[in-house]
């Protein structure tokens, strides 16, 4: 591609105006939005600090995942929600001529949707949860003496749960522009039906790759033991700590399934591209 030709294809001006669109035409909403999610939010926790408190909890407990649980809810089911309803636009009488007829290239509208979904919105939930957080532990270690633990936006757990909302957040970005009607229901719908098959393949390639932990003979039954079956009088997690019989293989099966689900959110990109280009003609 010539410079003429990536030009036409993204211009930092047209890009950034389209972003200042996005940003007019939903903080409104966005700030209401805030305001009651950080009610609930300072609400729940009371509730919480109370019953703490009623119970006999002394002064300065600190009970709780530090709001990890909330934070949680938050980015996935709010991102999905606002996810969803990205593209609405372009299948609205009307306002979809008018979106698609906006100055920019198409894939400069693609990625300022995706930009403003994903990391834009993992990034605001972040900070938001993060003085939600001390504003609810602050009131209630005030009025109750007892909280739940501020929120760390820097810890794994946290970092983990941005990069699975990043990947999950590209399959209702797809579905906002797949579907004209119900996209959130209907994304949600495929995604089950997606998961099963996976489970149903990951399950035989288990069974034809870990053979022996599935063998069944004399003394040992099938049963559901804690977090995973137990075949063969062993758990298979047992198989993913080093030294373990079988551990390689359920190793590079673990790695091979992790980089699976990460290479699918680019492909729902691409997909979600290609889609808006057959809304554009």
């Amino acid at each position: 591609m010539n410079a003429h030709g990536a030009l036409e294809m993204f211009s930092i001006r047209r890009f950034g105006r389209l972003l200042l669109r996005e940003l007019a035409h939903g903080y409104r909403g966005l700030l209401i939005a805030m305001a009651t999610v950080a009610g609930g939010v300072i609400v729940i926790s009371a509730i919480g600090a109370l019953a703490a408190s009623a119970g006999g909890a002394p002064a300065g407990t600190v009970s709780g995942d530090g709001y990890f649980g909330l934070f949680q809810n938050i980015l996935f089911l709010g991102g999905f929600i606002v996810t969803s309803l990205a593209f609405r636009e372009v299948w609205q009488n009307g306002s979809g001529i008018a979106y698609l007829r906006l100055p920019g290239s198409l894939f400069e509208k693609f990625v300022v949707k995706l930009l403003m979904t994903a990391v834009a919105f993992a990034a605001g939930t972040l900070v938001f949860m993060s003085a939600a957080a001390a504003a609810s532990e602050a009131l209630d270690r005030l009025l109750f003496g007892v909280g739940h633990g501020f929120f760390n936006p820097f810890t794994p757990a946290v970092l983990q749960a941005v990069v699975r909302y990043i990947v999950l957040q590209s399959f209702f970005l797809l579905g906002s522009i797949w579907f004209r009607k119900l996209a959130f229901v209907k994304t949600v719908l495929w995604i089950v039906v997606f998961g099963i098959a996976i489970a149903i393949v990951s399950g035989i390639a288990l069974r034809i790759g870990l053979a022996s932990h599935f063998a069944l003979g004399p003394g040992h039954g099938m049963r559901l033991g804690g977090w995973a079956f137990d075949l063969n009088g062993a758990g298979l997690r047992e198989l993913f700590k080093p030294g373990a019989r079988g551990s390689q293989g359920a190793m590079a099966f673990k790695i091979a399934a992790e980089a699976l689900f990460i290479a699918l959110a680019p492909a729902s990109w691409m997909a979600g591209y290609f889609r808006l280009g057959e809304a554009e003609v």
